[in-house]
């Protein structure tokens, strides 16, 4: 491209009929060279490479000084990849330069020669033993920035290495080449580009050979061969061409299985199932747990949100990751409302970027402890009527933000649940993601992020992604939630769903941050908070404070519950039970420090240890584990006394307790095996993920791996043991 560039500056000049000539420099550099290998080598050895070195800048400084005088007065002279010359070389050609306004005087430069040096390096680099005066320094952008030129070069490459090699067979471009191609970054530009074509040339031309001798002469049709992604990269794992970090051991789902593309790109899965089904159920529900009986064994709706929804979403992130976002009925509701306010002519606001991306999620953090404790003192899970006031206390954020912003800036930031569901899609085997080359290079309607009319081919009509990201540019799952609205609006279908290895968020591009390591070890003590009378047990709590903390908010008089003294105590010990993970991973993090320097003091090497923030993520999957060994209790419980408890719901007790319905109940001890697999696995995988992202011995690591091993031992004596 550089050399590309130098020619049009030259034939779009008035000096285009002058005479020109291109020197590649690189070539004169390596003329007359001499390698030494291995640090023992004699003085002659020594003396034979200084003189090749020598014959290199004289040979150099001949062909340039020839080129200057054959070019002649007004004539173009270009230097290619200058950097290469021997730095005597670049002097001469300084002194040549000189030598030319000397003879001008300075005033007329169309009678000199003029020079365009090309260089892959820094410009003082270039310029390095010659003067600055009439410089003009042209930049070109990399390839990796310009994706849209790669077809075209990638065609020129091919067209001039079949006129060098004579071959009369035609190469081309399959699809999943071009796209292999847009999608690397090209750390080479069109140096590694045309190598990259060349090698895929010579290794098709070789299978060519290969066949037409093991048929005997006769092959198939070779007129025109297709250089695929697979020639490209042979042993590359990634869906996207050229290795790129994040990128491994993907499968594309839409490719393998079109029937999930076309599902994504259905009506129902955008909108029509959350208008026709989520949001009259969510109404029915709100009905149920208001009007109907009380009690989780009463009310199937409060049946189904504790003993099923609990446990349901946390055995679908590895799964699906935050699929749930996307039929979510807290922004159904908040759908609805925004397209009432947008009829209504109401101003939908820009969204407060800077001021959400600070503050956004240390609110999502505390409404989430707000709620923790609220479920805790008020035993929400045994109480129909509050747990429907949390569902429309959530649905009332939803709509709040929905009728003053565009979108889904609830969602995107400040949702307590669409938080967890997000910290937790970091462990989902899916992912949606788009080819940055295709999205680069081929599209200018950018529909996927911020919407607009149907783009032919494939393209649809959409109002662009509800959370505000492009698909091209997401670095973990925290904040897609699948809702398929880039799948709809691509016209170039370079839109992907990924199935990949659960968790590899954790260790290749997970971007940390520091409310949501908060609202991490929020929900590891959430574990803790809910089993606080097995706390208690296994602490050795008086009688009086193992009283105290069984004291819901129900049970008190007055209609000031923190009047009394035994709730008072319920509500320390509570706040104790939730900050109890954090404090233990702090302190370990303390003494890690000291680990880290007693192994640096015995390394050659020193390595600072890890931020704490980038450390805590290494609890996320005993953080999920244990959640879902607490909810074990009431998913392989209660969940199977749907029947049972729809007919109590509906005034049908006698049917219930006489009829013999049906129910599938887990045995105490099945229970407990599960919970206890969940905790060996959850700290299992901790302790794996800290180690690797670590990269440090496990001296260094060995205070936060013991903080592991306790949190998750602790939660075994009162998830497990207390069964």
């Amino acid at each position: 491209m550089r050399l590309d560039v130098a020619k049009l500056i030259h034939f779009g000049s008035p000096r285009r009929r002058a005479a020109a000539a291109a020197v590649d420099c690189g070539r004169l550099a390596a003329f007359g060279e001499t390698r030494v290998f291995g640090g023992d080598y004699d003085e002659g050895a020594r003396r034979e490479a200084l003189e090749s070195a020598v014959r290199a800048e004289e040979h150099a400084t001949s062909v340039i000084t020839k080129a200057f005088r054959d070019v002649g007065p007004g004539g173009a002279l270009i230097l290619r990849d200058v950097d290469l010359l021997p730095l005597q070389t670049r002097r001469a050609v300084n002194e040549a330069l000189k030598a030319q306004r000397a003879n001008d005087g300075g005033t007329d430069r169309s009678s000199r020669v003029r020079v365009v040096l090309t260089s892959s390096v820094s410009i003082p680099e270039v310029l390095r033993g010659m003067d600055t005066d009439d410089v003009m320094t042209i930049r070109i952008p990399p390839l990796r920035v310009r994706r849209a030129d790669v077809e075209a070069e990638a065609h020129f490459f091919m067209r001039r290495a079949e006129m060098e090699s004579d071959d009369p067979v035609r190469y081309d471009l399959s699809e999943d080449g071009v796209r292999a191609l847009q999608a690397h970054d090209w750390p080479g530009n069109e140096d590694e580009l045309e190598t990259v074509l060349k090698r895929a040339m010579v290794q098709l031309r070789a299978n060519r050979v290969t066949q037409l001798r093991s048929r005997d002469g006769e092959a198939d049709d070779f007129s025109c061969q297709l250089i695929t992604k697979q020639v490209l990269w042979p042993n590359s794992k990634s869906g996207y061409g050229g290795w790129r970090r994040g990128t491994n051991f993907r499968l594309n789902l839409f490719s393998a299985l079109p029937w999930t593309r076309t599902m994504m790109r259905s009506e129902l899965w955008n909108g029509g199932f959350q208008s026709k089904v989520v949001i009259p159920a969510f109404a029915l529900v709100n009905l149920a747990l208001l009007l109907g009986p009380q009690s989780r064994d009463s009310n199937v709706f409060l049946n189904i949100f504790w003993a099923w929804w609990w446990p349901g979403i946390l055995i679908t992130y590895p799964l699906v990751g935050r699929l749930w976002c996307a039929f979510c009925p807290f922004m159904a509701v908040g759908t609805k409302a925004q397209e009432f306010a947008i009829r209504a002519g109401w101003p939908m606001r820009a969204w407060p970027h800077e001021a959400m991306e600070r503050y956004g999620g240390w609110v999502l953090v505390s409404l989430f402890a707000v709620i923790l404790l609220w479920e805790e003192l008020w035993a929400l899970e045994d109480h129909a009527a509050l747990s429907s006031g949390l569902l429309l206390l959530i649905t009332s954020g939803a709509v709040i933000g929905s009728v003053f912003f565009e979108k889904r800036i609830w969602c995107r930031y400040v949702c307590p649940i669409g938080g967890m569901n997000g910290m937790f899609a970091k462990i989902s085997g899916t992912e949606i993601r788009a080819e940055q080359g295709v999205c680069s290079a081929q599209c200018s309607s950018y529909g996927c992020f911020k919407g607009g009319p149907a783009v032919p081919p494939d393209g649809m009509e959409t109002s662009g992604c509800p959370v505000g990201i492009h698909p091209a540019q997401i670095k973990d799952n925290h904040d897609c939630v699948l809702c398929g609205s880039c799948v709809q609006a691509c016209p170039h279908s370079s839109v992907r769903l990924n199935l990949r290895p659960p968790g590899i968020d954790l260790w290749t591009t997970n971007q940390p941050m520091a409310h949501e390591a908060a609202l991490l070890f929020l929900l590891l003590g959430a574990s803790f908070c809910h089993r606080l009378p097995e706390l208690a047990d296994a602490f050795g709590a008086s009688p009086e404070v193992q009283e105290a903390i069984r004291t819901m908010a129900s049970s008190t008089s007055g209609d000031n519950a923190f009047a009394s003294e035994p709730f008072v105590v319920h509500t320390i010990a509570a706040f104790c039970a939730l900050a109890f993970p954090s404090i233990v991973a702090f302190s370990s993090h303390a003494l890690g420090r000291i680990s880290n320097a007693v192994v640096n003091a015995s390394s050659e090497r020193e390595t600072p240890p890890q931020p704490f923030v980038k450390e805590a993520y290494a609890y996320l999957p005993l953080c999920w584990l244990a959640l879902l060994a607490h909810f074990l209790d009431m998913g392989m419980g209660e969940a199977g006394r749907v029947l049972p408890v729809a007919a109590r719901t509906f005034g049908l007790s006698a049917l219930a307790d006489n009829a013999g319905l049906p129910s599938l109940v887990a045995d105490d001890h099945v229970i407990s095996f599960c919970q206890g697999i969940a905790l060996i696995a959850g700290a299992s995988w901790s302790l794996v993920l800290l180690r690797y992202n670590a990269s440090r011995p496990w001296l260094a690591v060995a205070p936060q791996s013991v903080s592991i091993l306790c949190i998750a031992g602790a939660l075994w004596r009162v998830v497990v043991v207390a069964q």
